[in-house]
């Protein structure tokens, strides 16, 4: 069973831009995932109106590769790209649907979460970014949101490259593209900027009932964590790639360890178990278990831990209510029915 220093000792600290497309795929979570297994709720026609789009715009990129396409590319010429935004709530299938246009379209093409994108753009910069995706038919973005006036300049600098070199960019969001940044800075200062970004997409509303919460409480209790003896005997089970940590000591470790690097850590994890879960009142080190979360989620690790508090205590009820609050809202949505598999047990 490896320690959690020996797993980030693994970790190269700032990867390519080779790299790192290579890792722009469907997770494993959602690496099946196809229009076909995609059941459409009769209650929302929304979803199957989605699918019957996202269907079509797969359709016009392989029609794209045609000769004519191919003639018109040999003399430099290239039809300027367009966008689809999915907004919906939490677990309507979304990222279903952005996994399932991922595969049905032809390459290149890349997936990615925003976060992701964000951290790409930082290290590599806004141009050797578009250099990176240069060519690209497709690149489907997961959870596209905007924080701060320099994610959403940043944001705008990548789209507008992207849909000049002649992509299809496909995006999800909770938040319709006009509301963005609302609640986390001044949009009046940035209005051409979100109206320009905005018009860039056809918004698509994906609509239904979040099916995680179909399975697990909207307000878990402790019963989703294991007590400390059943946690222990967990990780005497499963061994292998398993990673037995404390809580606190994993946060100070995704401190040293940059966001974007957090796939590469999650791909050496076989299953988490967590000792002593406790609040989060850092705002950063609350983002950085977002996103790690996000990653673990992905990768369909299996998580079990053991705590003192509900899952509704993780975060300061401020938090839920304020400027990044989506964000962690999804991030509790997500770790209940990870949790959830393990929860019985402890209760």
């Amino acid at each position: 069973m490896p320690s959690l220093p020996d797993l980030l000792q693994r970790i190269p600290p700032r990867p390519d831009a080779a790299e790192l497309l290579a890792g722009f795929v469907p997770p494993p979570r959602f690496a099946d995932k196809r229009f076909a297994d995609y059941a459409p709720d009769p209650r929302h026609p929304s979803q199957a109106a989605a699918v019957a789009r996202l269907r079509a715009l797969a359709d016009e990129l392989h029609a794209a590769g045609g000769g004519w396409a191919r003639l018109r590319a040999a003399f430099g010429a290239r039809e300027r790209g367009s966008g689809v935004y999915l907004d919906g709530g939490f677990g309507v299938g979304k990222t279903h649907l952005l996994a399932a246009v991922w595969h049905a379209s032809p390459g290149p093409r890349a997936y990615l979460s925003f976060d992701e994108l964000v951290h790409t753009l930082g290290l590599l910069g806004v141009e050797r970014t578009r250099e990176a995706f240069r060519g690209h038919r497709l690149i489907a973005v997961d959870e596209w949101e905007l924080d701060d006036p320099g994610n959403l300049r940043l944001a705008l600098a990548f789209l507008r490259g992207a849909l000049e070199d002649g992509a299809r960019v496909v995006t999800t969001s909770n938040t319709v593209p006009d509301e963005l940044g609302r609640g986390r800075f001044n949009q009046k200062s940035f209005a051409a900027e979100i109206e320009e970004l905005a018009s860039s997409f056809e918004t698509l509303r994906v609509e239904g009932d979040d099916y995680r919460h179909r399975r697990f409480e909207a307000d878990p209790g402790r019963a989703y964590f294991l007590d400390a003896a059943a946690l222990h005997a967990a990780a005497g089970a499963v061994g292998g790639r398993a990673l037995h940590t404390r809580f606190d000591e994993l946060l100070r470790g995704l401190g040293r360890v940059h966001p974007i690097r957090f796939a590469a850590l999650v791909n050496e994890i076989g299953t988490l178990l967590l000792e002593d879960v406790r609040p989060i009142t850092e705002l950063f080190d609350g983002l950085r278990w977002v996103h790690f979360v996000d990653k673990l989620y992905d990768g369909a690790v299996p998580l079990a831990a053991s705590a003192e508090i509900g899952l509704g205590e993780l975060f300061p009820r401020d938090w839920l209510g304020g400027p990044f609050g989506k964000k962690f809202s999804r991030c509790l949505s997500r770790m209940e029915e990870m949790l959830g598999e393990h929860g019985d047990s402890g209760r």
